[in-house]
């Protein structure tokens, strides 16, 4: 599973976009915290339609800004 995972293309998407160009680009001041390794101690997330979309653009926006990162 990870390395098939470790083999997939990263997001070509606007909100991966904005947050690999700068760190201006988006409100980054809350993603500190899922730079540590998980467990992550934040609440269940409820199991809808929109709580699926706002995890899916974090996934965008973390993988844009770590790609970002590890360019600098």
């Amino acid at each position: 599973y990870l390395i098939n995972l470790a083999r997939a293309d990263l997001p070509d998407t606007y909100l991966f976009q904005q947050a690999s160009q700068s760190a201006d680009n988006l409100d980054e001041s809350d993603l500190a915290q899922w730079d540590i390794d998980p467990p992550y101690h934040t609440p269940r997330p409820l199991d809808t339609p929109a709580e699926a979309r706002w995890t899916e653009n974090l996934v965008q926006v973390i993988h844009g800004r770590r790609f970002r990162m590890e360019k600098e």
